[in-house]
């Protein structure tokens, strides 16, 4: 103890002189010589600081060899055992009960793989005062990182009926929300990219649904009226130039709790990370604005009539009000030749307002399997068409004019991967602030380039 308090007063003369140096030359430009010897004097109170750690750790492993612990040395042969010397005082109404594999050999030699159950009583030296603490201790840092103390309330623990097993019953599994499903991306059309923007043409005719261009034939007959009966129209072409975006999130973690914590932090954070990405696209695949950003679906169905990416819209006849008929509308508006992959897109709220819409008898129009009342399961299906559910499409409901409803083939809208999910450690630049950041980071970019493979429905502002 003597050497340790000669040691303290080295240090805080080596600190001291160090803070006279420093006020010395406060708020004016030091020299380098005072700056050169205010780092030694550093230095040295840092070579002190170790020397006094080291010193402790040296006294307290004295202290711990020189107290007594309490076990039992009987079962070494020393001397005979006393009455009951050696067992450990138990809660008889306190027992735990684990599960041993094992197996067993029959008389024709034959192992037989069995499972047994094994009860044992909770020793008493583990419910003191102090046990779970140390316990906690050690499994973050593990025994010899401890302190004697801590090993002094462990070793009281140990014995042949498991006084490691019994501390504070802690679950290693983590509670939180279940994520919503993220749909487009599975629907979509999906490429990779090489580049910051990708361009992909087009032919542009808006004549009608059954043709892909002005390009028709002409019964001409034996012989045409003039050279130019069976002229066509030539093919207008045009260029979609879809740029690709950067979308990155950080998460700073303290080095301790990833020292201390008994999850493994950096592997949650993954999942953590993947788990905002693959939502916060799908975000942006329906409602994005296109700056900055992916172009959403929702985007392209408000836009003007004029944009290469409109989707054409069926609007409530009357505000906040929704009938079977414009549904009706919304369906029969996809041309036939895109019905094979189409499906219905929407959230459970606008679902659920769908599915409340009733005759004047009062009947569901859309039918319920009649079973236990009319509250059997219901098919997913609207017009015989799948129902995909999307909490990121805008609800029905509201004050607002919002397309709530896509129908259709989302083969229209194109994803593009320049760079998948990637999440870096960086530790250098915040190592001084004794923590850690993971940086996460995709590029990816999406626009619809087929608009007619899919129609909306809009509600109307409340008037």
């Amino acid at each position: 103890m003597d050497e340790i308090v000669k040691l303290r007063e080295q240090y805080q003369s080596l600190l001291a002189e160090a803070k006279k140096l420093m006020s010395e030359f406060a708020g004016k430009e030091m020299p380098s010589e005072t700056a050169k010897r205010v780092d030694e004097l550093l230095g040295k109170s840092d070579e002190v600081k170790l020397q006094i750690e080291r010193s402790k750790r040296i006294s307290d492993g004295d202290a711990f060899v020189g107290e007594p612990d309490g076990l039992k040395a009987a079962h070494l042969g020393w001397r005979p055992s006393g009455p009951d010397e050696g067992n450990e005082r138990v809660d008889e109404k306190a027992w735990r009960e684990v599960e041993i594999k094992t197996w067993s050999i029959t008389p024709e030699g034959f192992v037989i793989p069995e499972t047994k159950k094994v009860r044992y009583h909770v020793p008493l030296a583990v419910e003191a005062r102090g046990y779970s603490s140390a316990f906690e201790a050690y499994l973050r840092k593990g025994k010899t990182e401890l302190g004697p103390n801590d090993r002094k309330t462990l070793a009281e623990g140990t014995d042949t009926a498991g006084g490691f097993l019994v501390p504070e019953d802690y679950q290693v599994e983590l509670i939180k929300k279940i994520a919503t499903l993220a749909t487009v991306r599975q629907y979509a059309r999906v490429a990779p990219t090489s580049r910051d923007v990708a361009q992909w043409p087009k032919i542009s005719y808006t004549t009608d649904d059954k043709y892909t261009s002005g390009v028709k034939i002409t019964w001409a007959g034996e012989t045409p009226a003039t050279s130019t009966a069976h002229r066509v129209t030539d093919p207008v072409f045009g260029m979609y130039n879809i740029p690709v975006h950067t979308a990155m999130a950080s998460m700073p973690i303290s080095l301790n709790l990833l020292e201390d914590s008994a999850f493994d932090i950096v592997g949650i954070s993954q999942d953590l990370f993947a788990e905002a990405f693959a939502l916060g696209e799908n975000d942006k695949f329906w409602n994005g604005s296109g700056t900055g950003e992916p172009r959403g679906i929702i985007r392209a169905a408000e836009g003007s009539t004029t944009e290469s990416d409109h989707i054409e819209c069926i609007s409530e006849a009357t505000a906040k009000t929704m009938t079977a008929d414009e549904l009706i509308d919304v369906c029969y508006s996809l041309p036939a030749q895109y019905e094979r992959n189409a499906k219905w897109f929407m959230n459970k709220s606008t679902e659920k307002a769908i599915r409340k819409l009733t005759s004047t008898g009062g009947d569901y129009l859309w039918p319920i399997i009649p079973q236990v009342g009319n509250l059997g399961a219901a098919p997913r299906m609207l017009f015989e068409f799948p129902v995909v559910r999307d909490e990121f499409v805008p609800d029905a409901a509201g004050s607002a004019s919002k397309v709530a409803v896509i129908f259709g083939d989302l083969k229209g809208y194109l994803i593009l991967d320049r760079v998948g999910l990637s999440v870096q450690r960086v530790s250098e630049p915040y190592v001084e602030q004794n923590c850690m950041v993971l940086l996460g980071r995709k590029r990816v970019g999406g626009q619809v380039i087929e608009p007619w493979r899919m129609k909306g429905y809009k509600t109307l502002a409340s008037t």
